[in-house]
């Protein structure tokens, strides 16, 4: 796969609103008022609706994607949410490799990239990891260990008790068979309204792909819909409030790939507090809640293994 550094990626483009924001909240068990009620919105101190990153995400997954082509696959992934995607923005990705490395026998490619919306404003920096596979086939690296959990003393807004939480996983919960309408949707909400690839559609597409199988997309969320999976509920979790301390941002995401998710898997997460600390910003005392999900299917194989930063001020 020829790939020179400077080299910069196609773009994915999309104008979004209730069309866009609606399917993915679908398919991602996303029904969240701010991205639904300008009521809401106002409550939460925005001007009016806003999308959900975890769309920018899709956005830019699929256009690592579409540039690999089959050739390799998204090994890391990370990245920061800078602005918020308003109603009738016009988001397009941009991203250039950055170098590329044997590292432990994976061919690596490295990238920045980011989403600017109409006003050339960048809202979602980040950088990824790619590998491109081999004559030996499809092959990832491996995802990391869970770190030890560091010492932290209470502050402004961190508590003991939110302490007392760092490298305790919680209860492992285990997903709903995966199924290949789940995968179907989950790509037809990403690249809506375009149609969706055919690997991520058609079985016998997908057969001929370096997988070998319909395997669902990078960011796919195979807990959708669980009854019993509450990300914003976690013990550590403030919800969304007004009062200091309870103001909610989005800080960010880091994430290993593994083994991709095939139908009919059924995926285990285990989920652990592995950092909370503050930091003084412009918004006042900001606390940084960082947990991880570390997703493993049947085969007891590691799927996913994911950083998200909470901040709240």
């Amino acid at each position: 796969m020829p790939v020179e550094v400077g080299q910069a990626l196609p773009a994915f483009e999309r104008t979004t609103g209730f069309a866009n924001w609606n399917r993915y909240a679908a398919v991602n068990d996303e029904f969240i008022d701010v991205h639904m009620s300008a009521e809401a919105a106002r409550a939460a101190g925005q001007d009016d609706v806003f999308g959900m990153g975890n769309l920018r995400v899709a956005y830019l997954h699929a256009a690592l994607h579409e540039w690999l082509d089959g050739r390799g696959d998204i090994a890391e992934f990370t990245c920061q949410f800078r602005a918020l995607n308003l109603l009738g923005d016009h988001l397009r990705t941009h991203a250039t490799v950055t170098g590329r490395a044997t590292v432990d026998g994976h061919d690596i490619v490295e990238v920045e990239f980011g989403v600017r919306n109409q006003d050339d404003a960048e809202t979602t920096p980040g950088t990824a990891r790619l590998v491109v596979f081999g004559e030996a086939g499809a092959a990832m690296p491996d995802p990391p260990a869970r770190p030890d959990p560091p010492a932290r003393e209470p502050g402004v807004h961190l508590d003991a008790a939110t302490i007392d939480w760092l490298g305790r996983p919680l209860e492992p919960l285990r997903s709903l068979p995966i199924d290949a309408n789940d995968i179907r949707r989950w790509a037809q909400a990403t690249w809506y309204p375009d149609a969706p690839p055919a690997e991520f559609f058609d079985v016998d597409a997908a057969a001929s792909g370096p997988w070998g199988a319909l395997v669902a997309p990078r960011d796919f969320n195979p807990y959708a819909w669980h009854p019993e999976y509450h990300p914003d509920a976690y013990p550590w979790m403030r919800g969304m409030g007004t009062e200091p301390g309870t103001r909610g941002l989005n800080g960010g995401q880091r994430t290993w790939y593994g083994v991709p998710a095939r139908v009919g898997d059924v995926i285990t997460d285990t989920v652990t507090l592995v950092d909370a600390y503050e930091k003084e910003g412009r918004l006042g005392t900001m606390l940084f809640l960082v947990d991880e999900s570390r997703h493993t299917n049947d085969r007891g194989e590691t799927v996913r293994v994911g950083l998200r930063t909470s901040i709240y001020y």
